[in-house]
């Protein structure tokens, strides 16, 4: 009895921990990018932009999310989206910051390091939650971004 009352608590343990939720909120994000002419520096591999604030010559209707979002061209060539605030601390005011090589965001508070260099925005640190991730489509030298 007593080993099945172990088995059972265990195993309630691994399965709820697993799925606590990122919690960085579900904010409206939506860009397109055009990578011939204003976005171009995305072209290189690796590379990366931040947007947060668009100017005005861009389309209504655009959004970045939480805090920002992070456009990455990858070390496989692969473009990814991130929110911009570290999931750990949850603050739009707190963004993290893109290394010299694109292999890392760093969170300037906790000192999380989240992998963008290969696009899986995994944590190494104090945060066990992923950098929030966003769609992206590359179509005809551009890219949306959403969610």
């Amino acid at each position: 009895m007593r080993r099945l009352a172990f088995i059972m608590i265990a195993l309630f343990a691994i399965l709820s921990c697993g799925n606590e939720e990122n919690p960085i909120p579900n904010l409206r994000v939506y860009l397109n990018l055009d990578l011939t002419f204003e976005d171009r520096e995305l072209k290189a591999i690796p590379s990366f932009k931040e947007y947060t604030v668009r100017d005005a010559n861009t389309a209504l209707g655009e959004a970045v999310g939480f805090g920002g979002v992070l456009v990455v061209h990858t070390m496989t060539d692969e473009y990814r989206a991130f929110d911009r605030a570290c999931p750990f601390e949850a603050n739009s005011a707190i963004s993290v910051a893109v290394d010299d090589v694109v292999l890392y965001a760093v969170c300037p508070r906790c000192g999380t390091k989240y992998d963008i260099g290969f696009g899986t925005g995994a944590p190494s640190g104090a945060s066990k939650h992923f950098l929030k991730q966003y769609n992206v489509i590359y179509s005809s030298n551009k890219l949306k971004v959403s969610n």
